[in-house]
């Protein structure tokens, strides 16, 4: 990395550009409910502007991994940025659901960029438990803007309508890309050879073969489907079923997000302490058992907004820590170049929580069981590929 380049300050762009693709989902997500009267259409159509945006998200970083290895960190950031602050204005402008779902494709594909390059510069400039306590740090910061896009996104759609989420999305991307212009220097090496298909394809088939590389991902991913999945479903259950006002769904996404911030706050603390073993274990006993709780209450007919704040808030809690370590954990088990390893670990994440988000909408049935089983199936993953690892 440069020498000039100030560590807490690549944290900190990293941490707004982050914001930046996080709002693309969350500042939206209480319009979604609403979307099927405006367009006429049904609520699983509704669900794919989230769930393919999620797919192509996935997809995308795949691409920009390899790029960011052979045009080095900070071009393909400023390229992806301008891309995502276009396609948002699409957004924005569109006619159709169908206008709708195209644009948001675009824009996940843009803001998969954004994913992949704060993970490679973290990698770049933190070592050992300094790499763990960033992540964690990085995670307690962008905690906030899932906590705080939703209220404000609310009320942005009730004072100018879900066009307007889109326009000021894509205003606030333009400063990012300002600044990134003016502050972020480059991180990496660039790898002239990092785009012939022989080292591409070379280096993704090493991981996907790689046992420990794949356990850590899937024990992430499990993290990522819970939250697509609750973003998916959760406007259609909170307002449409238990007649909740739009205005607090962000509210009440708030909570789940506070909680999944106490978490990684608490895994910073304990990064120095405790390998990141232990702390992804740590975590994934109350995801565990926060989404075994989600089960119970929805099957056994004590289903109130109440109790499902608590069992959803006890799994991001969990959440927090696995989050935290995985990444690290699955990086490192990688011997390879970051740039790929990043991408195929997002893939992988994000294309499970791109699975969670089109179950609960090829399932929508109108109650809460999709997500419950949805968020149970990921939790018994989870488990089961940590017990994979055991052996």
């Amino acid at each position: 990395m440069c020498a000039a380049m100030n560590p807490n300050l690549v944290l900190a762009i990293l941490i707004l550009a982050s914001s930046v693709a996080m709002m693309s989902t969350d500042l939206y997500a209480p319009s979604l409910a609403h979307l099927p009267a405006y367009f006429g259409t049904d609520a699983a159509t509704a669900k794919l502007s989230m769930s393919m945006n999620a797919l192509a998200y996935a997809l995308g970083t795949l691409v920009h991994g390899p790029l960011s290895e052979r045009f080095g960190r900070r071009p393909v950031f400023l390229a992806g940025l301008a891309g995502f602050t276009l396609f948002s204005l699409l957004c924005g402008l569109a006619q159709s659901i169908e206008q709708l779902i195209a644009a948001r494709v675009l824009q996940g594909l843009m803001a998969a960029v954004e994913g992949v390059l704060v993970l490679a510069v973290i990698r770049d400039v933190f070592r050992g438990a300094e790499q763990v306590r960033a992540i964690a740090w990085y995670g307690v910061a962008t905690a906030m803007m899932p906590a705080v896009a939703p209220i404000l996104g609310g009320y942005i759609f009730i004072w100018f309508g879900w066009r307007m989420n889109f326009y000021f999305l894509a205003g606030v991307a333009l400063i990012t890309t300002g600044l990134i212009y003016m502050y972020l220097k480059e991180s990496g090496r660039r790898d002239l050879d990092a785009l012939r298909p022989g080292e591409v394809f070379g280096d993704y088939l090493g991981l996907l073969r790689n046992r420990d590389f794949i356990r850590y991902t899937l024990i992430g991913g499990s993290t990522i489907a819970f939250f697509f999945a609750f973003v998916t479903a959760g406007p259609f259950i909170l307002i449409q079923q238990h007649g909740l006002p739009t205005v607090y769904f962000g509210y009440f996404q708030g909570l789940l997000v506070l909680s999944y911030g106490a978490g990684s706050l608490l895994t910073g603390r304990l990064a120095r302490h405790w390998s990141s073993d232990r702390l992804m274990v740590f975590g994934m006993v109350p995801a565990v058992c926060g989404g075994i709780a989600l089960l119970a209450i929805v099957f056994g007919g004590w289903e109130t907004p109440a109790l499902l704040a608590v069992a959803l808030c006890v799994m991001a809690f969990g959440d927090g820590p696995v989050f935290a370590t995985t990444p690290t954990l699955a990086m490192n088990a990688s011997s390879g170049r970051t740039g790929p390893a990043a991408a195929m670990l997002l893939a992988i994440e994000v294309g499970m929580g791109s699975l969670a988000a089109l179950s609960v909408g090829v399932f929508h049935d109108g109650t809460t069981r999709p997500l419950a089983l949805t968020c149970g199936f990921f939790c018994f993953l989870a488990v089961a590929a940590w017990l994979a690892g055991r052996k």
